[in-house]
């Protein structure tokens, strides 16, 4: 029994040797400076990152995957490229940085492969930046390196040339090749409907550019706010994130157009602050040939066509009305459906002049103790005109 045992134990010792020995075999077929892609296995050893890849299991040194505040950079399962430095201590040591022996192996990967490296400016200098790369110089022409860039640390580049000790670095390849990827992933996901989260890049008269990550996306001006607006600034700013819901999409002109407002409470489906035939004090928001918008309470929009301007036909609004304006107007009729409200200046002089006559007539009841019937004919044609004016 016992000489059975002895047996089983070899025979697993010889296979785990064999298995052990063909591991090193796989691991001498990569050169020092190759690069490979590897998987995050653990992250929580003091020292060491412990990866996978397919020439088996290997390290990175932690220090290397660290930000300035000394956290991890990377979690459990993520995928990243570094290159083979060697086999030490029987594990196989991978690196970020092209340094030491493997510097210009790894750096002739990283060209042929358009593959990442980190680097931090070192010095300005004519015509661009020198670029320090593990403990290679590189040089980044002015024109490949962003000016919001130039004073951050270390940041990722791609290169460019490698001719013996010339190395040529480009941050603004690297940031077209991420923006690239970007899209392409993007294209394989996503849908009308989508809600998408960005940051605002750029404002224009027509709307607000969101920049998704190697796309942006157009919310026009009447997709940013349920009020109406004279320019985009008024509800959003530059390098404001935020999310938005995706209208429509069309990858071979690269548009996508999105909606901040499709998020937002509608104000409309609720009580509204006023009723039909109230009258409300609105300041001019802006004067157009057919109309003049009025800013009502509750951030609401009303429109006083020209014919309920009390404007003289033929006249210019704009000689009557101004921006900032305050003045009076009548709700004539609220659509819900369209959500528009038309408002009226003229019902406004009449409602007064009504309640000036009303007032006048109470005072005339009261001295003569009784309306007259001239008053009674009059107040039958001031109804007959109000109820006209309704329809």
């Amino acid at each position: 029994m016992k000489s059975r045992q002895i047996g089983k134990d070899r025979n697993e010792q010889s296979a785990f040797a064999k298995m052990l020995e063909a591991d090193f075999q796989r691991s001498g077929q990569i050169e020092p400076g190759a690069a490979v892609e590897l998987r995050v296995q653990n992250n929580q050893d003091k020292e060491f990152v412990i990866v996978s890849s397919d020439y088996g299991p290997g390290v990175i040194r932690r220090e290397e995957l660290l930000d300035r505040e000394g956290r991890i950079t990377v979690n459990n399962g993520e995928r990243l490229r570094a290159f083979f430095q060697e086999v030490h201590g029987g594990e196989k040591l991978f690196t970020l940085t092209p340094s030491g022996r493997i510097r210009q192996a790894a750096l002739q990967q990283a060209f042929e492969q358009r593959m990442p490296v980190r680097g931090r400016v070192a010095s300005k200098i004519k015509g661009g930046f020198e670029i320090q790369i593990g403990d290679a110089m590189a040089f980044c022409p002015a024109s490949q390196m962003d000016n919001e860039d130039q004073a951050k640390g270390e940041m990722e580049f791609l290169i460019t040339e490698v001719s013996g000790k010339r190395v040529i670095a480009s941050r603004r390849a690297f940031r077209d090749e991420q923006r690239r990827k970007q899209k392409e992933e993007l294209s394989t996901r996503l849908q009308i409907g989508d809600v998408v989260s960005g940051v605002i890049a750029s404002l224009q008269d027509f709307g607000a550019f969101l920049d998704l990550g190697g796309v942006q996306g157009l919310i026009p001006i009447s997709e940013l706010s349920f009020t109406r607006l004279q320019h985009p600034s008024e509800a959003v700013k530059v390098g404001q994130e935020l999310r938005a819901q995706v209208l429509s999409v069309d990858w071979k002109e690269d548009r996508i157009t999105l909606s901040l407002r499709a998020l937002l409470d509608n104000p409309w489906k609720g009580k509204l602050p006023f009723n039909e035939g109230e009258i409300l004090e609105g300041e001019v928001d802006s004067v157009k040939n057919f109309g003049i918008f009025v800013k009502l309470p509750g951030a609401f929009h009303g429109l006083i066509p020209p014919a309920e301007s009390g404007v003289p036909r033929g006249q210019r609004l704009e000689q009557f009305f101004q921006k900032g304006q305050q003045l009076r107007v009548m709700v004539a009729r609220i659509d819900r459906d369209r959500e528009r409200i038309s408002l009226s200046v003229n019902r406004v002089q009449d409602a007064d002049q009504r309640r000036e006559f009303e007032q006048y007539m109470q005072k005339q009841d009261s001295d003569q103790g009784g309306m007259s019937s001239f008053g009674r004919l009059l107040q039958q044609s001031l109804d007959q005109s109000d109820r006209k004016q309704r329809k």
